[in-house]
């Protein structure tokens, strides 16, 4: 297979990545077919098959790519070296990127709804996801303590699930209504946390 070949299936691969994951953050994984990737990419269903033989097939490759993204960005310069406070910044950051972009919901939030249903192999993909992420949390949280910038009670894998799901659940209210409520229970969050009781 010649270069440009092998670039042409790389791109098309991951223009099905990209939209699956749209659909799947703006409606859900049970709320989209192959039929609306391939109308968005003007392309017969086929042509999606070939890359992702089933569904389930397409949803575990979006999820891991979430995982390698969560992998690389906590272990970048501009985010290890930050303070605990700068690090769970950072964090919402993220999260808000999700408010600005579609009102689109966390892959938790997306997902869960739908876990009952979801393929085993995407079940077990989300929870390696959640705890990766919930230990990364909670590394930032027990290190902000220590240092005296950071305030809670209880054991800080506990607190960062409670952060993370109410994340999740804000980003569920911003689309009820609009960012505005989005950002009332963020600075909440951060009052909690980031100020002395």
């Amino acid at each position: 297979m010649s270069a440009q070949a092998t670039s042409s299936a790389y791109d098309t691969r991951t223009r099905i990545l990209d939209l699956g994951e749209q659909f799947m953050l703006a409606r859900g994984f049970n709320a989209f077919s192959y039929q609306h990737i391939a109308k968005e990419l003007e392309v017969k269903p086929a042509a999606i098959h070939y890359h992702f033989p089933s569904k389930e097939d397409l949803g575990v490759a979006i999820i891991r790519r979430q995982l390698n993204r969560l992998h690389k960005w906590r272990g970048l310069p501009r985010v290890t070296e930050l303070t605990p406070t700068q690090q769970f910044d950072a964090l919402l950051e993220v999260y808000h990127g999700r408010v600005t972009e579609r009102q689109q919901v966390c892959f938790f939030g997306a997902l869960a709804a739908d876990f009952q249903t979801l393929p085993e192999a995407m079940q077990q993909e989300l929870r390696t996801f959640t705890t990766e992420l919930t230990e990364w949390v909670a590394g930032v949280l027990a290190a902000g303590r220590e240092a005296g910038t950071m305030h809670f009670r209880g054991h800080p894998v506990s607190k960062a699930s409670q952060v993370l799901t109410t994340l999740a659940g804000a980003l569920q209210v911003a689309r009820v209504y609009d960012a505005r409520q989005y950002e009332r229970i963020v600075a909440q969050l951060r009052t909690e946390l980031l100020e002395p009781a």
